[in-house]
């Protein structure tokens, strides 16, 4: 995949300098833009700023085009943190938005809706990730190897329809509507949020951007058990599966030849409680599907920051 830029910048020498630093990043000359003539983005990123807009097809083109440092997103990674995933219009980064599906940007430069493996080294592996998909994998792929370059398509999963129903749908369904909206909440919160890990800060963002997608659907006029449907629809958690999933292979952290170097990381997690409990598990062979896979988030957001650092590394 091509790197596409738009921008809205008067200054020919910004553009120009912001288009080197994205060639220097991605080792390729970026299709740029101005937003009068935009490019077919298949997934756009927006970055705002007092004096113009940048939209990408990529999150860190976006920050090296305008020459903006790239530092975590507070909100981002809290929903990451308690769900595995980068809800609403949030990202990995701060101030870069996910634009909304079948949303083009018109003249005026606004955008309008239309078996047990070997041990590996898991903090270069997330690392690796984070460069080639920036951010946006989910920690489920971290005993993968990424493959090599930079993501050429988005992560797609499956949306619910009625896989992801609770058992007693049917009785749900007939229960009012405030009383249904409350049960389908508690039942994302229960797939989503795992038990022990997240911050309570983190569960009730999760919690809140939950209530809101169902009841957007209600005001729509989806008053049952399609709501869940639309709640996967509207979020894209599902891409790429959700990281709380247990795996079919247990795959413990502390099984990595650096987890002495994983330790440290996992002590002051943005978003996490203490998570010396879920490592020691690890550890003793003894943790959970779901302990490991909070663990595998938490990791996943502790070396983001590494690649914040190699990102901005292209900043003058």
């Amino acid at each position: 995949m091509d790197t596409l830029v738009a921008h809205t910048f008067d200054s020919a020498a910004r553009a120009a300098a912001g288009r080197a630093r994205v060639e220097a990043y991605y080792g390729a000359r970026p299709q740029v833009t101005p937003a009068e003539e935009p490019p077919e983005l298949d997934r756009l990123f927006e970055l705002r700023l007092p004096d113009g807009c940048v939209w990408t097809n990529r999150p860190v083109a976006a920050l090296l085009f305008a020459g903006v440092p790239a530092v975590a997103s507070s909100r981002g990674w809290t929903f990451a943190a308690a769900c595995g995933w980068f809800m609403d219009d949030s990202t990995p980064y701060d101030g870069v938005l996910a634009v909304p599906g079948a949303t083009h940007i018109v003249a005026d430069g606004h955008r309008q809706a239309v078996v047990r493996p070997e041990p590996v080294e898991l903090i270069g592996r997330a690392l690796d990730w984070h460069r080639y998909a920036e951010g946006l994998a989910s920690s489920n792929r971290l005993f993968e190897a990424p493959p090599d370059g930079f993501a050429t398509t988005e992560p797609v999963g499956e949306v619910a329809h009625g896989y992801f129903y609770p058992r007693n749908v049917t009785e749900l369904d007939a229960l009012s509507l405030p009383d249904k909206l409350r049960a389908f909440s508690n039942h994302l919160q229960t797939r989503l949020i795992p038990a022990a890990g997240p911050t309570q800060a983190a569960r009730a963002a999760v919690t809140g951007r939950i209530d809101r997608v169902l009841q957007t659907a209600a005001d729509t006029g989806i008053e049952d058990a399609t709501m869940l449907d639309y709640f996967y629809e509207v979020e894209p958690l599902r891409r790429g599966g959700t990281p709380f999933t247990p795996n079919e292979i247990r795959r413990n952290l502390a099984s990595a030849v650096d987890r002495d170097l994983i330790e440290p990381l996992l002590t002051d997690v943005e978003g996490f409680g203490d998570l010396s409990t879920l490592w020691a598990a690890s550890v003793a062979g003894a943790s959970s599907a779901g302990g490991e896979a909070t663990l595998r988030q938490a990791l996943w957001r502790a070396t983001f920051d590494q690649h914040l650092a190699e990102v901005n590394r292209h900043l003058p």
